[in-house]
């Protein structure tokens, strides 16, 4: 993966990016790096017009060479309001956030927004569960009254590494269907950069949870506590669609003579989500389980 960085002015642009159809340079300008037509994929590098050669599409939204993606900013905007920016661009800026295929995309940058967002999930969601399990048990003593602490701490670790992995796992999966041999090396690390900005979502991940909990303590019989359980069950798939559709729209401006490979996308990738979140919420607290069991016996 090579490192591909913006734009020399980058941080001189202090508070936000330039908004779509505005420019900073003259259109009669020779673009001056490689930047791709939206519709075709033909790099646009070198021409002075506002329209691809190849299929007569007109790229003037694209033409300026300064990302739009706040993360990238943050030196000037702050770390805070340029995370939650990125994030809101990301999940309501569809489109827009497509159009950063045809601008330089830095993988660093995008690894760290990743991390940042597996951290904004894990942890509110941990602490969460964990406030739950300790509140469940003071409603009512009798849950997991035989387990023992051993077996508890066990568990939770489980639970939390296993939890981890989740979203570890969910945010990288995506970039493996994003460097096709048909496109360039260039093309391939700036949808694969921008695959990580996708996950921006799940740093959501904890108000639905918080819901969630709330009802489970109030409780099935109460209404609010329904209504509470509902939500917080249904949210997350609002979080994960948001998701989802990024990843078709940049599949479709990677390789946009090839629908298909959206629709295999669009199919495959919440399969491996699945599964990701299977083997890791599952497998590891059985082995831990089967750890626990056997120890016991051989005592």
């Amino acid at each position: 993966m090579s490192e591909e960085v913006g734009p020399t002015n980058l941080e001189t642009n202090p508070d936000s990016p330039q908004p779509k159809g505005t420019q900073s340079q003259d259109t009669n300008d020779a673009i001056d790096r490689d930047i791709f037509c939206q519709t075709c994929g033909y790099n646009l590098r070198g021409l002075t017009s506002n329209r691809c050669p190849e299929c007569g599409s007109s790229f003037e939204h694209i033409r300026g060479g300064d990302p739009e993606i706040p993360w990238m900013y943050r030196r000037r905007l702050g770390w805070f309001r340029a995370y939650w920016k990125t994030v809101f661009f990301v999940m309501f800026k569809q489109a827009r956030f497509a159009d950063e295929m045809a601008r330089p995309v830095s993988f660093k940058e995008s690894q760290s927004f990743r991390w940042v967002t597996v951290f904004m999930a894990f942890v509110p969601v941990t602490i969460l569960a964990i406030g739950g399990g300790v509140a469940a048990k003071v409603v009512d003593p009798s849950i997991a009254s035989g387990w023992g602490i051993p077996t508890t701490l066990g568990l939770s670790v489980a639970g939390m590494v296993g939890l981890f992995l989740v979203f570890a796992g969910s945010t990288g999966v995506p970039s493996y269907f994003y460097h096709p041999k048909e496109v360039s090396i260039l093309q391939q690390n700036r949808a694969i950069a921008l695959s990580y900005y996708a996950c921006g979502p799940m740093a959501l991940l904890g108000i639905p949870a918080a819901i969630l909990v709330t009802g489970i303590v109030i409780g099935f019989d109460n209404t609010i506590g329904g209504i509470s359980i509902l939500l917080g069950l249904t949210l997350p798939l609002g979080l994960l669609a948001a998701w989802w559709l990024d990843l078709i729209h940049l599949s479709r401006r990677l390789l946009p003579q090839r629908p298909g490979r959206a629709v295999g996308i669009a199919i495959l990738v919440p399969m491996l989500w699945c599964f990701v979140t299977g083997l890791s919420l599952f497998a590891i607290p059985a082995l831990v389980i089967s750890a626990i069991v056997i120890s016991r016996s051989l005592a």
